[in-house]
């Protein structure tokens, strides 16, 4: 494996021009501690330590590939602005991975708040958003813009597990109706409770629920044993996934069409659409041939 660090886009050009004369694989690396592949020992790896700056300006933050997601959500809390993301790594990874998280419920994956992203193919420099969620496919992202949202003053959490089916669907199409900030779902295959996280920015009496300030946090280990299902009625289909699949975890937050499934033979998911967490949805494959003419990126 050869590492090089480029410090601007012409070197991120650069490297991949010379990788295409010499026949050689490209991968991206940040430095988030998220989706983990087998890294090949003849795989030039692009990093984007260097690739670390950003402006916060007016309703919006211009950044690097490089650049801290936690440093910006940071900066921008004390403009009484909100970055709708708690990624722990670069902004390039939080792009390539479109990564959900609890706020998803109000707005959106980064998909939803990105207004462009430029990243580097064998052609050169491209601005188009359908790089976001391709994993490093066909490009090595470099800068992003991407929308900041006014600051709630607080917000207050409201906990709850639920093992009746029938209790747990009326619950849970009450929480919706009351909109949300954010709802995450959570199933424990053990004990068969469904976990249920909801977060809105006024107080609110709801019986049966413990009350705190804040917002879920989805605590994750491993990608080992996941998979994607995609969804349509999210409180339908979440019951169904659990009913029919029984996996022994998986968790999904209202808003994103998307769950999160942990089953040991991934055979179980037969009936449903579904992909491995740690892979790009099947459709950037087909993009793949096109931005990636010359299979470069890996």
């Amino acid at each position: 494996m050869i590492e090089v660090n480029p410090a601007d886009e012409n070197e991120v050009f650069q490297i991949i021009s010379e990788s295409k004369k010499e026949n050689k694989k490209v991968g991206i690396r940040g430095f988030g501690a998220h989706t983990k592949r087998e890294i090949k020992p003849d795989i030039i790896i692009v990093t984007t330590e260097r690739l670390n700056n950003f402006e916060i300006s007016e309703n919006k933050v211009i950044a690097d590939s490089g650049a801290d997601v936690k440093k910006i959500r940071e900066e921008a809390s004390q403009k009484d602005l909100l970055l709708p993301s708690i990624y722990d790594g670069s902004i390039g990874g939080l792009l390539a991975l479109n990564e959900i998280s609890s706020l998803s419920t109000a707005y959106g994956t980064p998909w939803n708040f990105t207004e462009w992203v430029d990243f580097i193919t064998a052609f050169g420099k491209i601005r188009w958003r359908i790089v976001i969620g391709s994993q490093g496919l066909f490009g090595v992202i470099t800068k992003a813009s991407l929308r900041l949202y006014e600051r709630p003053n607080k917000v207050f959490i409201y906990e709850r597990g639920i093992t009746d089916k029938r209790e747990f669907k009326h619950e849970l199409r009450k929480l919706i109706g009351l909109k949300p900030i954010a709802l995450l779902v959570e199933y424990e295959g053990d004990s068969k409770t469904f976990e249920v996280h909801a977060s809105y920015i006024t107080q609110l009496e709801l019986e049966g629920y413990s009350k705190d300030e804040g917002i879920p946090m989805i605590s994750e280990v491993s990608d080992k044993n996941s998979y994607i299902v995609e969804i349509g009625d999210f409180v339908e289909d979440f019951i169904s996934v659990a009913e029919k699949v029984s996996p022994y975890y998986m968790y999904g937050i209202y808003g994103v069409n998307l769950l999160k499934v942990y089953v040991t033979d991934d055979s179980l998911l037969k009936d449903f659409k579904y992909y491995p967490r740690n892979k790009p949805h099947p459709v950037f494959y087909k993009l793949k041939r096109i931005l990636d003419f010359y299979n470069i990126f890996t």
